[in-house]
């Protein structure tokens, strides 16, 4: 700040791409991060939109976090579990009855109120 230089950084939820399967090192403290509740995911093409916002604003400054799901729940870990499954994995899996639901202990509010602003400037430009 003393410099006039606004520090930025993102940082992003598990990146979901097309070749992550389960055995990926990335997942690892995936099970403590999903109890903690602050496992959470990031499509490529949302990462990539939130780099850009925050670029374009010259306000932006200091640490975003940066995903569009949270997984908190047995149902949406049953689920991600099963897209992470190599495609030659063909046993059933198994789901889970655990109805329990962690509560959600990381927000991404900075970064998707920056965002909604460069949405609404974009929409009054084209408009």
């Amino acid at each position: 700040m003393d410099r006039g230089i606004n520090m930025v950084t993102i940082n992003g939820g598990l990146l979901m791409a097309p070749d992550l399967t389960i055995t990926d090192p990335y997942l690892k403290g995936a099970a403590e991060m999903y109890e903690d509740g602050v496992f959470v995911t990031v499509d490529l093409d949302f990462i990539a939109d939130a780099h850009v916002c925050v670029f374009e604003d010259v306000s932006s400054y200091g640490r975003y976090l940066c995903f569009n799901h949270v997984i908190n729940c047995s149902h949406d870990a049953d689920k991600l579990a099963h897209m992470l499954l190599p495609t030659s994995h063909s046993s059933p899996t198994q789901r889970s009855n655990d109805a329990r639901i962690y509560q959600q202990r990381i927000s991404n509010k900075k970064l998707n109120n920056i965002m909604m602003e460069f949405e609404n400037e974009n929409q009054i430009l084209t408009n």
